[in-house]
């Protein structure tokens, strides 16, 4: 079994052969993906046809962390996809190196990254916490707007207690029908 090296890297031109090595240069891979910048967590076809591609014992070289991934906790996420594939994953700039033969060092580095990744979390909802606070004590803070006017409330109750069906209801108001159960439970 041949084992491949593959690069990994995300655009920051539309072209694809902007950034990718040419043929002949000493750094040749096997294959190349890429993905867009514009491309999100849930949308990242690059990545996806990467993990198909892969084999055992493969090696992925990606040029940095903040290239493959915007936060910590996502980029936890794609080295233990990586890893669990059995393969080598390289960050070119962070000079890091993840194999599986070495879960005794990737696992407790990957689940330090993930600590982090919660404390992250924790500071931004104490941030946020904080500035609604503010707003609140200035008086400028007034959540979400509601989605359905004192009217259209009025008419999905009514409607509601004629017996019509919740499905038809939410889809009537363009509501989830989580959202019309709260609307129900208030009255």
């Amino acid at each position: 079994m041949r084992l491949h090296r593959i690069r990994y890297c995300r655009l920051a031109s539309p072209k694809p052969d902007a950034s990718v090595p040419s043929p002949a240069s000493p750094d040749a891979f096997d294959a190349v993906f890429y993905d867009a910048p514009a491309d999100t967590a849930t949308h990242r076809a690059g990545f996806e046809k990467l993990l198909r591609y892969l084999q055992c014992g493969d090696t992925v070289i990606v040029d940095s962390m903040a290239s493959l991934s915007a936060n910590t906790e996502q980029l936890c996420n794609f080295i233990r996809r990586l890893i669990e594939k059995q393969v080598t994953l390289k960050f070119v700039d962070e000079n890091l190196t993840f194999r599986d033969d070495g879960r005794e060092v990737a696992g407790p580095i990957v689940a330090a990254m993930e600590l982090l990744a919660e404390f992250e979390r924790a500071a931004l909802r104490e941030k946020q916490a904080a500035g609604i606070a503010t707003a609140r004590n200035r008086g400028s803070y007034r959540g979400r707007k509601k989605k359905l006017s004192d009217n259209q409330v009025v008419s999905l109750i009514e409607r509601a207690r004629a017996g019509e069906s919740k499905s038809r209801l939410a889809r009537d108001f363009d509501i989830s029908r989580q959202t019309l159960y709260r609307y129900l439970k208030s009255t």
